[in-house]
């Protein structure tokens, strides 16, 4: 087990290291839209434009054998892992101390070096909590009528709430060693990918 402090927060990482027996790949494109419509009197009028977006989504099957002979499996949302039968993978695991389940922020494939990440999971860990970007916003309002300036920080505060989580994980993926997990630690029976 390794602690990382992050966004404020004390998390201990816990992973499972073992040669991978078989994986799968799925993919889940989610598509939203809106918009369109409108309306004409009089031969005046005006519609609105139709707006889609799509997003693809992979999901990620791994079953590792660990150096005791035990198997587990993972489902991974996010990672696009690249690994095959017979590579060797550490799965690491954040759990904030004191909670019972945590994420999956890391697949780290040591045969081949690569490090494979849960970029929404990273973020959010290194994000200080939503409550703490209210309050800063709500302090600019009330100070700002007594200094105008202080209002900026409405529009400033949520760029760099945003920004701190992606710089953080940037961070922690820069400095971490993919040898430093190479041994087994196995993650409480309690903490499950959220």
């Amino acid at each position: 087990m390794k602690t990382i402090n992050a966004g404020g927060k004390e998390y201990e990482l816990y992973w499972t290291t073992g040669k991978v027996e078989e994986t799968g790949k799925n993919m889940e494109t989610r598509i939203s839209g809106g918009g369109g419509g409108g309306a004409t009197f009089g031969g005046y009028g005006a519609t609105a434009p139709v707006n889609i977006q799509s997003q693809t989504i992979v999901h990620d099957q791994v079953f590792l054998v660990d150096d005791k002979g035990l198997e587990h499996s993972y489902q991974l949302q996010g990672f696009n892992l690249a690994c095959r039968a017979s590579n060797i993978l550490s799965i690491v695991q954040s759990v904030k101390k004191g909670d019972k389940k945590g994420y999956y922020i890391a697949a780290l494939n040591h045969t081949t070096g690569q490090a494979f990440y849960n970029k929404a999971a990273l973020n959010s860990m290194f994000r200080r909590p939503v409550w703490m970007l209210l309050v800063g916003i709500l302090a600019c309002i009330i100070l700002g009528s007594t200094f105008g300036i202080l209002y900026m920080g409405i529009f400033v505060l949520p760029i760099l709430w945003a920004v701190e989580g992606s710089m953080g994980a940037g961070k922690f993926k820069n400095t971490l060693n993919i040898e430093e997990y190479n041994e087994y630690h196995l993650p409480p029976s309690t903490a499950i990918s959220v």
